[in-house]
């Protein structure tokens, strides 16, 4: 797995040398044989995605509830046929929701007589290399409620200790530079806390995925999808004695 890392520049620091302890950190009696000083930092990781989580789904019509359910078995049907074809497993598929109902007067009216809909989506984990291939596939077959796609890890505890490492270092490194300005040297830590939170976003993508397949019958060209980085964001608390 290939990490890039960027640090932070907005850092939160506290220096408790005479005062209580923030809320939620543990009381420490603070005296002049007993300095602390607490620090907080953040940094982050970044990786590539390395699986895809397509958001695929279809909506289909009928006059009776039978012409519609018949319609929504042979486009549910085909999508997923063509989502196999195109690199899909069934074991990555995962069944959201499916749905009949009969429409309203107004509905019925926009929609020349259709009396009934069936609704189907699922969530399709892909190789991001194929998701564009996979997604165009689907909506070839009649997924006309395609198109979200989820980017993520399939192991991020890499990523999250990572993240975790460089907030803690750079806590570190900050710590000795306010101990240093009080005149004082950073000693031991006497406790630590970290939270990690997720975060996903367009950033410079790993890969610009231009899926070009052979077309058919005048087809166009599957959409090109560019893979997101996934982003880890570490946040520490770190109570260090002061010599």
């Amino acid at each position: 797995m290939r990490f890039k890392f960027t640090t932070i520049a907005t850092l939160l620091l506290a220096a408790n040398v005479v005062s209580a302890q923030s809320a939620g950190t543990p009381s420490l009696q603070i005296s002049k044989d007993n300095r602390t000083l607490t620090v907080s930092a953040s940094d982050h990781a970044e990786a590539d995605a390395d699986i895809a989580d397509l958001n695929v789904g279809f909506v289909a019509y009928g006059q009776t509830l039978q012409a519609a359910y018949k319609s929504a078995s042979d486009t549910s049907n085909a999508i997923v046929k063509a989502m196999i074809a195109a690199g899909a497993t069934r074991a990555e598929m995962q069944s959201q929701s499916q749905r009949v109902s009969r429409l309203s007067d107004e509905e019925t009216k926009t929609r020349k007589g259709m009396q009934y809909s069936v609704v189907q989506s699922w969530t399709v984990s892909v190789d991001p290399k194929t998701a564009a291939l996979v997604l165009d596939a689907a909506v070839q077959a009649g997924a006309n409620q395609s198109g979200d796609i989820d980017w993520r890890l399939k192991d991020s505890v890499a990523l999250e200790a990572e993240a975790v490492r460089r907030a803690t270092e750079r806590a570190h490194a900050i710590g000795e530079v306010m101990a240093k300005s009080m005149g004082a040297a950073l000693g031991k830590p006497l406790y630590a806390t970290n939270s990690v939170n997720d975060v996903r976003f367009a950033g410079a993508p790993m890969n610009a995925y231009s899926m070009r397949a052979k077309l058919n019958d005048g087809a166009p060209a599957p959409l090109d999808v560019e893979a997101r980085r996934v982003e880890k964001t570490a946040t520490v608390e770190i109570i260090y004695a002061i010599e």
